[in-house]
């Protein structure tokens, strides 16, 4: 197999919804990106793709786009930047969900909730198709296509789902299933080049016997016990590793928790030495950076801030560990010299003799990732 090491890839996941940088920021932040360690970019576009024909309503040319969202000619200078600076691109395309757009709330498996696509209705795939044809038609070259796939919590809840459901040999995971190997199967109809990628998590109570009927796909896992490291070896050739270097410790939070994130990136490395042998291929990982928990939440830990996490987080996959040296050197690698890097910028607050609470180190932090991403920041907004 291949051993986790230089020669795979390290895609930075960016989540374009909600708070999509500008050119000018990704034309500094994509070299920087190389440098650091990494390989491409997972791109999330969501609403901020410049869409066109039956799909004007659901990005950037509709008339409820927002104005940070990309043009056609800047999309395109985003993908010419990132070519520039040696970094391949895998897009992300939602394939089961994110039904925002009144036009397509009829696809939805429960009305109040735009989550989850209803893969029943007869309009679901060809809906797909058309996002997966424009997306992919956009992007040369590219090698993979994600096809995200997770969290379908509203599932087999409506009439027609409820008769497949009843009606199936395997119940709901049926319906996942029969949708998702659709569109894989539709993308290697129509680009027999491209391999699909997706999300674990809404595999993982699913016999392996059932799964093995999914073949044309790679896993995209986002944390596994050792029974489902057995399970997807039996199933799936090829694996990817999912960490995080920020938007997952809570909606609401404003810095990362950088000893989390690094710790994260640890237990991986631990793990993958243990189970990746397992597989004939370590595709690589994708260290993923989420904006907000849906389109109704608020943003958290916009990307400026979460810089250091990223470049930490680069680091400490490429060094195997995380040790006091490499947390010294990329400090000071970020301009980090007389204010530290704090790993917490959230310490517990200590008791002084007046009775009063202070923070240790709390002005040093926002000071230090102020210096550090003063100018990621006027170039974004």
């Amino acid at each position: 197999m291949d051993t986790v090491s230089l020669g795979s890839h390290r895609l930075v996941h960016l989540d374009l919804k909600g708070a999509p940088p500008k050119i000018a920021y990704l034309e500094q932040l994509f070299p920087a990106l190389r440098e650091w360690g990494a390989t491409g970019l997972l791109l999330e576009w969501e609403d901020t793709f410049p869409y066109t024909r039956e799909l004007l309503s659901v990005g950037s040319n509709g008339p409820s786009s927002s104005s940070g969202a990309y043009s056609g000619e800047e999309a395109r200078q985003l993908l010419q930047l990132a070519g520039d600076s040696g970094l391949a691109v895998v897009p992300l395309v939602q394939t089961f969900g994110h039904l925002e757009h009144d036009e397509w709330r009829v696809l939805r498996e429960v009305e109040a909730y735009p989550s989850s696509m209803c893969p029943s209705h007869p309009r679901a795939l060809p809906l797909v198709m058309s996002l997966i044809k424009q997306i992919v038609e956009f992007h040369p070259d590219i090698q993979y296509l994600h096809i995200g796939a997770d969290e379908v919590w509203h599932m087999g809840l409506c009439p027609t789902c409820v008769r497949r459901t009843q009606s199936s040999k395997h119940g709901r995971c049926q319906l996942f299933l029969e949708h998702v190997l659709a569109v894989a199967q539709f993308v290697q109809d129509t680009y027999p080049t491209l391999r699909v990628i997706m999300w674990d998590d809404m595999l993982r109570g699913i016999d392996t016997s059932v799964l093995l009927a999914m073949a044309i796909i790679t896993c995209d896992v986002r944390g596994l016990s050792a029974e489902l490291w057995d399970k997807y070896s039996n199933v799936f050739t090829s694996m990817w590793a999912a960490t995080a270097f920020k938007g997952s410790t809570g909606s609401c939070q404003l810095l990362p928790v950088i000893q989390h994130h690094v710790s994260n990136h640890e237990q991986w490395l631990l793990v993958l030495g243990q189970e990746a042998g397992k597989f004939q291929h370590f595709r690589g990982v994708a260290l993923t950076g989420w904006s907000r928990y849906d389109h109704y939440a608020i943003m958290c830990e916009l990307l400026p801030v979460s810089i250091p996490s990223l470049v930490m987080c680069l680091k400490v996959w490429l060094n195997g560990s995380f040790n006091y040296n490499l947390h010294l050197n990329t400090a000071k690698s970020l301009g980090y010299s007389d204010t530290p890097l704090l790993l917490n910028p959230y310490p517990r607050s200590v008791a002084t003799s007046l009775g009063q609470d202070i923070v240790p180190g709390t002005c040093l932090s926002l000071i230090a990732l102020c210096l550090t991403t003063h100018l990621f920041y006027t170039l974004m907004y």
